[in-house]
């Protein structure tokens, strides 16, 4: 008996930044057992030193144009041209050139950027309405192809929308224009289901629009740990002002003058941000002083990143409460599934939100920080005992979320 098809559609993806290719790869193993999986990815994506999941059907194919001069403004328009006689010519020969001529009147004269690609894969791997399409970081112009697909198609598979950033009005072809058509469609009852990651945004959506969402909980993988014989502190992510990058060289100083035996792992971004380059050279300068600080720079491998979590013992939140209030953390998540005892921000409501009273700490300045951690260290196993039931709370979470549900229903 074939597998019911999930294809994550990831169109924007070129390969391994931050944790849009992690989340990928999570949930590709969660739902490997039951489900073919098949990703539609860019075709500039580049893996050669990546870990990915071998039982992954991984299809480069999606093209995009960059449109920033005139001259790139004219080669998209040429390509754009191009495929609109291609399609019709396919579409000829299918006899449906009526709903593909309908299709690109109501689109505004258009066809959406990624379209010639898509169909054609989405023809070759004879997906059927029993199938599950996932976009699982949504942008306008992923709903503007599934609305185009529809007009075409007329019935779809199951459509699972994960949307990440607050969608916007501006113009005319937005989100909300795109999905409301879509659910006009009697065919697409009970098919069309959208989630966000934080309320924050859910409520943006609930309060301008009709729309139905729910959250999603991100899947991540699991690690049980236990009560280590020396303190790793990590600091993991983008080394961005607003994820509290500039804090970390102050905050080594005060813990190494109260105990050098604290080591830490150090992940900088390959790019360089010129408010966080001052803050970059000092860790530089104490990792020369201090040789047990590990630093780790660019896009972390899965398996890789994975072995630090695991490694790490006490992780500093270092971000803004602003950033982690509105936008959901893939840190913080891992820091959940891989037992890692945490300080977060001590505005941070929406973090606190998903943690017990006992397994976290939180602070304001770095001097709060450092006691907070030093305290972890004195406190560690009373705290890891909480954080186990955050972690198995979390696990519970994912089994009855509602995106998962969606996906075995």
């Amino acid at each position: 008996m074939n597998k019911k098809k999930i294809i994550f559609f990831e169109p924007e993806m070129m390969g391994g930044k931050g944790h849009h290719l992690d989340n990928l790869i999570e949930s590709s193993i969660y739902f490997e057992k039951n489900h073919e999986i098949i990703w539609l990815v860019n075709n500039k994506f580049d893996a050669p030193n990546l870990w990915l999941p071998n039982f992954v059907k991984n299809f480069r194919i999606i093209d995009s144009y960059k449109s920033k001069n005139f001259f790139e403004k004219i080669i998209k328009i040429f390509i754009e041209i191009l495929n609109f006689f291609k399609l019709s010519v396919l579409f000829f020969k299918k006899k449906i050139l009526k709903k593909y001529f309908i299709a690109f009147f109501k689109n505004y004269f258009s066809i959406p950027e990624y379209f010639f690609n898509f169909y054609n894969c989405y023809k070759k791997l004879k997906i059927n309405p029993n199938d599950i399409i996932i976009i699982q970081s949504c942008r306008p112009k992923d709903v503007e192809l599934i609305n185009f697909l529809l007009a075409i198609e007329g019935i779809l598979p199951k459509i699972i929308i994960r949307i990440l950033y607050p969608p916007k009005r501006k113009k005319k072809k937005n989100f909300y224009y795109f999905t409301e058509s879509i659910l006009k469609n009697a065919s697409m009852k009970n098919k069309l289901h959208l989630f966000t990651e934080v309320d924050s945004v859910k409520n943006i959506i609930s309060n301008t629009s009709d729309l139905k969402v729910k959250n999603f909980t991100q899947i991540y993988c699991f690690h049980e740990r236990k009560t280590p014989s020396s303190i790793n502190v990590g600091f993991l992510g983008e080394s961005r002002e607003n994820k509290g990058f500039n804090k970390i060289p102050d905050l080594i100083e005060i813990l190494k003058k109260i105990n050098k035996n604290i080591s830490f792992t150090i992940q900088f971004s390959k790019e360089t941000y010129p408010n966080t380059k001052n803050a970059k050279n000092r860790i530089l300068e104490l990792a020369k002083q201090y040789s047990d600080i590990d630093i780790f720079e660019g896009y972390l491998d899965f398996q890789f990143y994975r072995n630090l979590l695991k490694k790490i013992n006490i992780m500093p939140i270092l971000y803004d409460s602003d950033q982690v209030n509105h936008v959901g953390s893939g840190l913080f998540f891992s820091c959940i599934t891989h037992e890692i005892p945490m300080i977060i921000p001590r505005e941070a409501s929406q973090l606190k939100s998903y943690l017990i009273s006992h397994s976290y700490r939180d602070a304001s300045t770095i001097k709060e920080y450092a006691e907070e951690i030093v305290y972890i260290c004195n406190n560690y196993e009373k705290i890891l005992k909480e954080v186990k039931k955050v972690s198995t709370d979390y696990k519970l979470k994912i089994q009855k979320d509602s995106l998962v549900a969606q996906i075995y229903s």
